[in-house]
């Protein structure tokens, strides 16, 4: 009976096992009521061993979660969904069957394939069995199994291509009005009939604006061809040093007519993978936009720098800089840290934009930096071995 107290024990356990030796040693007088009422309560009292329904937290998990969601075993089959998932896949496409079975997307099935292999997966992809677009996470969760969200895009892809055909057809059509006017004006500017003094300012003032509206429709059209992905971009090696140059030049007559002073510093030799009309544009805008934000007397820098993989190209200015709370949104289109100065500066408020796609057509990336001295626009390209160079359109 000692031996019950030689080795730690819960006092519960020791009381029950106490209670068990008196009475096989046949010495139940010794086990008094007092003793079987312990024992009693400290059983009722003791903590009990928390046994969590995990299957059915789980399942409240996924319900809980406002998109399509289920989790995926090491077999690659399904074997919990959420009600929207249900609702997406339809009944009977979802428990026990494979995503490849239930959609026939095979971007899909690869991106589960990688995320029980312990990768995190973020896809846009369509489901062919559905016709839906949708944008697919896949990550690895405990016991060599994976959890799937989806969040279904096809009625944001497709109001986005409505809006994107409205904006060409549109844009297309002003094209021809806009050039009338244009033409007209200039005809009544360069001496066709005489003009007093108010008569020509009002004609100046029918030109200027078309020339704007001839700029913003050029500009929507491009960006609309950009985001329907039909700017087919043709990648080749180019010399950098020549490509920085020649955007200088072309920039360089309205860099005089603010007095600013512009420059290049580009090491010979490097060379970029890259579209030549694209990449021209790209810089032409910064440049451009660069100019139209700086103080008179200013100074702006075109810098060129890389590595053997990649490239990156910078715009340099001496402006007033751009607050941090503009930096998220600069490159959206029509968004203007200052929507006063940029009208009277002529810009459509679609350059930067235009500049990201065409950055991101070519496999790039794009970003800004911005202080009380001024800001740094830079974008990023592949670089290109030693060989053929093209150097000239």
């Amino acid at each position: 009976m000692m031996a019950l107290f030689s080795r730690k024990i819960p006092f519960a356990e020791a009381a029950r096992a106490l209670t068990a030796d008196l009475r096989q040693n046949g010495l139940t007088s010794a086990v008094s009521p007092e003793l079987e009422e312990l024992s009693r309560l400290l059983r009722e009292h003791e903590p009990k061993p928390v046994v969590e329904d995990t299957g059915d937290l789980l399942q409240s998990v996924l319900e809980a979660l406002p998109d399509p969601a289920g989790v995926i075993e090491r077999d690659g089959k399904l074997s919990r969904s959420n009600y929207q998932l249900d609702a997406l896949l339809g009944p009977g496409r979802s428990i026990g069957r494979t995503l490849l079975e239930a959609t026939r997307s095979v971007d899909l099935a690869d991106a589960v394939t990688r995320a029980l292999g312990g990768a995190t997966e973020r896809r846009e992809l369509t489901l062919p069995a559905l016709q839906k677009i949708v944008l697919a996470s896949v990550a690895p969760v405990a016991r060599n199994r994976a959890l799937l969200v989806v969040r279904d895009l096809t009625e944001q892809k497709r109001s986005e291509a409505t809006r994107r055909d409205f904006v060409a057809n549109a844009s297309h059509e002003l094209r021809t009005p806009v050039a009338a006017i244009s033409g007209a004006a200039e005809t009544l500017l360069s001496g066709g009939i005489a003009l007093d003094e108010t008569a020509r300012s009002f004609v100046e003032m029918i030109n200027r604006h078309c020339s704007r509206l001839t700029r913003l429709t050029q500009d929507l059209l491009d960006l609309s061809r950009l985001e329907a992905g039909e700017w087919h971009v043709e990648m080749s090696a180019l010399e950098v040093q020549p490509l920085c140059e020649q955007a200088i030049e072309l920039v360089r007559a309205r860099a005089t007519q603010r007095k600013i002073t512009l420059s290049v510093d580009s090491p010979a030799r490097l060379r970029v993978l890259a579209d030549r009309r694209a990449l021209e544009q790209v810089l032409v805008n910064l440049l451009d936009n660069a100019i139209k934000f700086s103080p008179e007397g200013g100074r702006v820098t075109l810098l060129a720098d890389g590595t053997s993989s990649h490239i990156v190209l910078s715009v340099i200015d001496t402006g007033a800089g751009i607050e941090p709370r503009h930096l998220e949104r600069i490159f959206e289109r029509f968004y203007r840290v200052d929507s006063g100065r940029a009208r009277e500066a002529g810009g459509t408020g679609l350059g930067l934009a235009i500049v990201k796609h065409l950055v991101q057509a070519q496999g790039g990336e794009v970003g800004v930096e911005s202080g009380q001295g001024g800001s740094r626009f830079w974008v990023k390209l592949r670089a290109t071995a030693s060989g053929h160079i093209s150097k000239g359109p």
